[in-house]
């Protein structure tokens, strides 16, 4: 074995997602099933059995978080810091750009699956596959759009061979690192709010000791106590209203 050539990775997935193609890829945080396709992210969507509150990430880096999402100048200093300064893993919620011509790639109805109360979600500080990938997909305003490998309540994916075979058997390419960076936590990327005056956290997972700890010892701002995965297994503390777009794929 040698050490992976990432950019010759990267460059594969990125020639598949190009074609419409869909790719399971490592992330620090988890496994992440993606694609560019919005009629592919219906059937990843159904094959992992989603139910309408759930929405589609975006796959970004903190390049595109910058240029997409609309900040106040705390809030770009507080993101800075986890993100640049600790290189921690986080999961951006904010408010976004509408003309910027990323997201205007994306269609309406794909958009209203993809965003809550006009803000969207971006994965921040994932590895380095990720940043190569979004380094490729950015450069052509190639939004990409998908979540977790795995079938929906059963966890984040650490290992390849951890991932379903309905979930493998839908993808096209599939990018193996083994063990993943974050997997102690068990948990995903932490996911937080920055829309509102006050930061929300969305959910609880990878390195949320840390950013709960530097956000109070900085800041002086609160974050909710972690109750544990035996009380909050999979670390959600807010669930968006149910979507009748995805009701009615669900039920078609």
């Amino acid at each position: 074995m040698t050490r992976p050539d990432i950019k010759a990775d990267a460059k594969r997935v990125f020639e598949v997602l190009k074609a419409g193609g869909v790719a399971i890829c490592p992330a620090d945080v988890g496994y992440a099933i993606m694609t560019c396709n919005p009629k592919q992210l219906e059937k990843v969507f159904m094959t992992k059995k989603r139910g309408a509150t759930k929405r589609h990430a975006m796959i970004g880096s903190y390049a595109i978080h910058k240029d997409v999402h609309e900040m106040s100048p705390l809030h770009r200093d507080i993101i800075d810091h986890v993100t640049q300064d600790l290189r921690l893993p986080m999961g951006i919620i904010g408010r976004f750009k509408r003309d910027h011509p990323l997201i205007k790639n994306i269609d309406e109805v794909t958009m209203s699956e993809s965003s809550v109360n006009n803000t969207i979600s971006i994965l921040t500080n994932a590895g380095a596959f990720q940043d190569e990938l979004t380094q490729l997909t950015f450069a052509e305003n190639m939004p990409i759009l998908g979540s977790s490998a795995n079938v929906s309540g059963t966890g984040t994916k650490y290992r390849v061979e951890d991932i379903q075979k309905e979930i493998k058997d839908a993808a096209d390419i599939i990018i193996d690192y083994g063990l993943l960076k974050w997997w102690v936590h068990g948990r995903s990327s932490t996911m937080i709010d920055f829309s509102g005056e006050k930061l929300e956290v969305v959910r609880i997972g990878a390195c949320y000791d840390v950013i709960k700890d530097v956000l109070k010892r900085r800041w002086n701002i609160d974050l909710p106590e972690d109750p544990g995965m035996e009380a909050l297994k999979f670390g959600h503390l807010r669930t968006p209203v149910p979507l009748e777009s995805l009701g009615r794929l669900i039920s078609a």
